[in-house]
């Protein structure tokens, strides 16, 4: 995934596609957008506030 996708309701996300696998589930809000850093295997979260989360994660290849 390499485009920010927008969540349209409250999401929690413990897989992203069939690749990445976060440490620990994390909640996405409704509106909230969110992409994967391939380089730092981890989740980042738009939290549309001026903040960007990372959810530290792993690759299953």
């Amino acid at each position: 995934m390499r485009e920010r996708v927008t969540a349209d309701r409250l999401t929690l996300v413990s897989t992203v596609g069939r690749w990445l696998h976060l440490h620990q589930p994390v909640l996405i809000e409704r509106g909230q957008s969110y992409w994967v850093d391939y380089e730092t295997s981890e989740l980042c979260i738009d939290r549309g506030n001026g903040h960007v989360t990372r959810a530290a994660g792993w690759m299953c290849r």
